[in-house]
């Protein structure tokens, strides 16, 4: 909570430089607030309830902007501002609308100066800034009639204390590179490289570099560093700073909630799952993963599991296309899992 109080005072005296009525100082520190406190905080700021709207179970809160008193009987412009906002147990949202280009321009122009990182400033379509447990989504909404209005979504997430985290799976629950810095700190989380071959390379996050705690975070969206695709926990971790790394990194301790980890043996994993599976062949496109489906208590889809292997040139059986996990064990090869790549729900539940 300090932490987040020492973060609104520096971006107020980041923002006291500009002249604009509105500015991003103003509806980040609204979207921070409690509900009374908001509508009593928007009423100073000029803003009236102008009704609400139902948008997936959840209410919407509508304010719009009091008109500006003028001498003038027509006023030579009109200006749209708006906002609406909504909570849900882990999150509050807070929108702002406006038709001024210029207004909606410094409000980016202060979010760049108080340090959100922006991997897709060029974007038409919105640009995604992050800090920590902050996103703001700034787009250009073209209207009917060709009126523009210009918004600043701006979203707070709750995150999981470092004590919460127990399983891998867990770790999934971060959206993005800053939610990790926000809750691990910048030390413990890295920026990087995820090499897949030569020819293939990704950004990807590091928590806990070098250490028995390391966790790689590929991400689904690239540029903003968000929206895991999948987290790889052991292996050897082909990221471009520790893979020259000489020190020694001690066996990888994250359990899955099947109770899978680093090391394990192939006997071990078979009484995990309680039925044999399959793994495909050491010349295959995915050598030594074990095929994804679910032949037992272990769902194979969503917990990616490759085995490692101390005697490769044990057994014919590992030419094969796939092997069944009974018919070697009897060979002694020594099979371990050696890597697991964790998949988010999402990406398994239509398949």
């Amino acid at each position: 909570m300090r932490g987040s109080i020492l973060f609104f005072i520096l971006f107020v005296i980041v923002c006291d430089v500009h002249s604009q009525a509105y500015s991003a100082k103003d509806f980040l520190y609204a979207s921070s607030l409690p509900t009374k406190k908001l509508e009593s905080y928007l009423n100073k700021k000029k803003f009236v309830p102008a009704g609400s709207s139902l948008r997936n179970d959840t209410v919407v809160n509508i304010y719009n902007a009091k008109p500006a008193k003028s001498k003038k009987k027509k006023d030579t412009l009109h200006i749209t501002r708006s906002i609406e906002t909504f909570r849900t147990k882990n999150n509050s949202s807070l929108t702002y609308f406006t038709s001024l280009k210029e207004e909606y321009a410094e409000s980016v122009e202060e979010l760049k100066e108080a340090g959100f990182f922006c991997g897709n400033e060029k974007d038409t379509a919105g640009i995604l800034f992050q800090k920590k447990n902050i996103s703001v989504l700034a787009t250009m909404i073209i209207e009917k009639d060709d009126d523009t209005l210009y918004s600043l979504a701006i979203n707070q997430q709750q995150l999981p204390l470092p004590d919460d985290i127990q399983f891998a799976e867990d770790l999934l629950q971060f959206y993005s590179h800053e939610y990790l810095v926000s809750v691990f700190g910048s030390v413990n989380v890295v920026k990087d490289l995820y090499y897949f071959s030569d020819k293939e390379v990704a950004k990807c996050s590091v928590l806990f570099p070098k250490t028995s705690r390391q966790a790689v975070y590929i991400w689904e969206d690239n540029i903003n560093l968000c929206k895991p695709a999948y987290l790889i926990i052991g292996g050897n971790m082909n990221a471009g700073s520790i893979s020259n790394y000489d020190g020694v990194i001690s066996e990888n301790v994250w359990n899955s909630k099947d109770g899978i980890y680093s090391g394990m043996t192939l006997n071990s994993l078979m009484k995990l799952n309680g039925n044999s599976f399959k793994f495909y062949g050491k010349n295959s496109e995915s050598p030594y993963m074990i095929v994804p489906e679910k032949t037992g208590a272990i769902n194979f889809k969503t917990n990616r599991v490759v085995l490692g292997c101390l005697n490769p040139g044990g057994s014919r059986l590992l030419n094969n296309a796939t092997i069944g996990a009974d018919e070697i064990l009897s060979d002694n090869l020594g099979i371990y899992v050696y890597m697991m790549m964790i998949l988010p729900p999402s990406h398994t539940k239509n398949k």
